[in-house]
């Protein structure tokens, strides 16, 4: 009887050790993916370009009639210039998509999104807008309300990429989103017959450097036949140091520590 005791309590025993070490595998498992994500995956991210400048043109919405009917209520006469022209400082990323030689099945993409914006540290001076590709001829940014990104973007897969129609060639390609400064006032000058576009006015401006920095943030999907992946990315902008240059550029290669999880 006693014996009897003892093998049940060994045999306790044992199916308790094995259900601790199928825990603890699940676990590590589970730990494990989270830190490294999908070993292959049918596509990647080749690189990352940014690039930050300013825009002082017909690209960039003026003045809102709210706005002139609140100036003129107090009484402010707008001066003649030779400028007076609202100004942006705009971060354009163009992030590019690579097939992943690795992943031995033929996938293509049927859509790539950027969901979930979020600015983690907001500008000192102004404020920050997210801006689409326009569906226009002329450029390939209108700093508009029509083209406002809310929080999601999704480029759709097709032949071949076309930004201003938001599709992503269906083997890889490149998708681009602009974050914009649009709270930095406007340039009045009676000085210059030309104003030299880019950044440099963010100087005569009396704007500096520590006025303009930003962080921000966004989930990149990426949607196959099968599957989607999805991977966080994190930006502080705009590049180096802007103020008194015309723009400033960022390759992003090292992307080893960017890992996507199956959603």
């Amino acid at each position: 009887m006693v014996k009897e005791g003892i093998k049940q309590k060994i045999k306790f025993s044992i199916a308790i050790f094995v259900i601790l070490i199928a825990i603890a595998f699940a676990t590590f498992t589970v730990l494990k993916y989270q830190v490294e994500g999908e070993k292959v995956v049918p596509y990647k991210i080749g690189k990352i370009i940014v690039i930050s400048s300013a825009n002082t043109s017909e690209n960039v919405e003026g003045t809102s009639q709210q706005e002139q009917v609140e100036a003129s209520a107090e009484g402010q006469q707008e001066e003649n210039y030779i400028w007076n022209e609202k100004v942006i400082q705009n971060n354009d990323l163009y992030i590019y998509i690579d097939k992943n030689n690795d992943y031995k099945k033929n996938e293509i993409i049927k859509s790539v999104k950027i969901e979930n914006i979020q600015v983690l540290e907001n500008v000192k001076l102004g404020k920050i807008q997210v801006y689409m590709p326009n569906s226009l001829d002329d450029g390939l940014y209108k700093y508009v309300n029509d083209y406002i990104v809310n929080s999601n973007l999704t480029y759709n897969g097709a032949a071949v990429d076309n930004k201003k129609a938001l599709e992503i060639g269906n083997q890889g390609g490149c998708i681009c989103v602009s974050f914009a400064n649009v709270g930095l006032g406007t340039y009045k000058s009676n000085d210059e017959q030309v104003i030299e576009q880019g950044a440099a006015i963010l100087e005569k401006m009396g704007i500096s450097n520590e006025d303009l920095k930003f962080k921000v943030s966004f989930d990149l999907i990426i949607e196959v036949e099968s599957k989607s992946y999805k991977t966080k990315l994190e930006f502080e902008l705009p590049v180096d140091e802007l103020v008194g240059q015309k723009e400033t550029h960022k390759e992003i290669t090292d992307l080893d520590k960017v890992i996507f999880k199956r959603l």
